[in-house]
């Protein structure tokens, strides 16, 4: 009888359950994740940062906004006797716009503009990418008191099917995208270009030789027109 109840008692004892992942595993994965799309936010912006500091492509295209912005006006500003200085006054402006966009603009800086256009298209490419490999899922979590009272929109646009404090691939894009830039303009960009300057190994003395040769084309043409 005490044989019996032994097995009886041993039938009636279920299989223990599969060990649980360990909590701290499951919050490093998801901190992984979200480090490893603003990291490579940031590898895109430092070197659009970069381009832009060597080639001073900043300049051209903020040149080139303006230039934009001055000819739109010239061409739908009213002309009366009133507002005739003013067109004046924009059209020089103008000129003088254009003429330093000439003086910029170099084969050297059209190809660093296109690189900095082509690391903007990479770097939506690379979000699109990531949001479809991670979409429907939690991308990480954290304490829901910790995100309140964002914790739905962090979740979008699944914040009314997860649980509060899970964040979705879509809001930490957003947010890596935005502090990518802010960061690498702000914070890192900067102090790469002090320290590297205080080291002696960044002179950026050497853009100079475009702005001359745009400044030598400009006196040779000045000086044939003198010879004739």
């Amino acid at each position: 009888d005490v044989q019996t109840c032994g097995c009886e008692g041993s039938w009636g004892l279920s299989p223990p359950p599969p060990p649980l992942p360990p909590h701290g595993a499951m919050v490093d994965t998801g901190i992984l994740r979200a480090g490893f799309i603003l990291g490579v936010f940031m590898l895109l912006d430092l070197s659009k940062f970069w381009i832009s500091e060597l080639f001073g492509t900043r300049a051209v295209w903020v040149l080139q906004q303006d230039v934009r912005a001055l000819r739109h006006h010239v061409n739908n500003s009213s002309v009366s006797p009133r507002s005739a200085a003013h067109r004046h006054a924009r059209e020089r402006l103008l000129r003088d716009k254009e003429r330093q966009l000439f003086e910029l603009t170099t084969p050297s800086t059209r190809r660093a503009l296109f690189y900095g256009h082509y690391l903007s298209v990479l770097k939506g490419t690379c979000g699109f990418v990531i949001s479809v490999t991670f979409w429907g899922e939690p991308l990480f979590s954290v304490q829901r008191t910790s995100v309140w009272p964002l914790g739905r929109w962090l979740a979008v646009p699944h914040g009314h099917e997860w649980e509060a404090g899970s964040v979705g691939v879509a809001p930490w894009l957003v947010l890596s995208a935005a502090a990518s830039v802010a960061i690498c303009d702000g914070v890192v960009g900067p102090a790469m270009h002090f320290a590297l300057r205080r080291a002696g190994r960044l002179d950026l003395g050497t853009r100079s030789p475009r702005t001359s040769e745009g400044e030598g084309v400009a006196g040779a043409a000045g000086g044939g027109k003198k010879t004739r």
